[in-house]
C-alpha cells in the first residue's frame, strides 16, 4: 500500500512540475499583439490619408516601429503600387 501512495505522490509532483514548466501561450503572444496594435495605431495617426503614398508611408512606419520593439516585421519597404 505504501508503494501505491509513493507512486501517486510522485505522479502528482511530476504533473505539477510539468504544468508549471509549460509557458502560457496567450501571455507570450500578448506582448507581440500589443506592440503590433500600438504601432498600427501610431502609424494611422501620423499618416491618415489613404492614397497609395500614404498607405506606403503608414506601412513603412509600422514596420520600422515593430523592428524598433524587436518584434517580427516584413523585410524591405512597402511599395506605392496602386492596384
Amino acid at each position: 500500500m505504501n508503494r501505491l501512495w509513493i507512486a501517486v505522490l510522485a505522479l502528482v509532483i511530476a504533473a505539477s512540475v510539468g504544468a508549471s514548466a509549460v509557458a502560457d501561450p496567450l501571455g507570450a503572444s500578448e506582448g507581440v499583439w500589443s506592440a503590433a496594435d500600438k504601432c498600427a495605431r501610431e502609424a494611422a495617426r501620423l499618416f491618415p490619408d489613404y492614397t497609395p503614398q500614404g498607405n506606403a508611408a503608414r506601412e513603412n512606419y509600422r514596420r520600422a516601429c515593430l523592428r524598433a520593439h524587436n518584434e517580427p516585421a516584413p523585410n524591405g519597404q512597402a511599395s506605392t503600387s496602386s492596384n
